[in-house]
């Protein structure tokens, strides 16, 4: 039985905002896989890329989706934006949730997370023109991941939309969908 809402999407689309909107109208419990490994460990994802290298954080990641996944109660679950990659992870929650893909245009993406040094794939030299060479990594990895992405239940544009906005949109889709579940 499909009984959890999961958000994927590319870092800075807004999946934990909207995440957490959806679960407060709902009162559903909400988590986000990133601070719970966060929270268990005692390293940000930074860190553990960093003391670990990505594979260490992938298994711990894949850990943590299994674990929320076999949780009896209905649950939001907001994925790593690199979660989905994996086949073991999408099996996992394709089986248990419905999917919801937060789409968002590479320069929108770029104004959200240009200020922070905290996702550990999108470093880049500093010498160089940072905004430019961000937007480039960003369209990179973003090319590489939307045919993934796309294979969501439900696709949403984010861009110009506020996280309750969004929820709005969602609301009836995702009611119809868990009845036909």
């Amino acid at each position: 039985m499909k009984k959890h809402i999961y958000f994927t999407g590319f870092m800075g689309a807004g999946k934990s905002r909207v995440g957490r909107t959806l679960a407060a109208h709902w009162n559903w419990p909400y988590f986000d896989t990133d601070k719970v490994i966060e929270q268990e460990t005692g390293f940000s994802v930074m860190e553990l890329f960093e003391l670990q290298g990505e594979p260490a954080f992938r298994r711990l990641e894949t850990e943590t989706i299994r674990r929320l996944s076999a949780e009896a109660y209905p649950s939001i679950i907001s994925l790593g934006g690199g979660a989905a990659m994996s086949a073991e992870n999408r099996k996992i929650i394709q089986e248990t949730g419905i999917v919801i893909y937060i789409k968002s245009a590479p320069e929108h993406i770029l104004q959200r997370v240009s200020h922070t040094d905290k996702r550990p794939l999108l470093k880049v030299d500093r010498d160089k023109p940072f905004r430019d060479a961000l937007l480039e990594k960003i369209k990179i990895l973003l090319k590489e991941r939307e045919p993934t992405y796309e294979q969501a239940d439900i696709v949403v544009e984010r861009d110009g939309l506020e996280p309750e906005a969004i929820v709005e949109l969602l609301e009836k889709e995702l009611k119809e969908k868990m009845e036909d579940e």
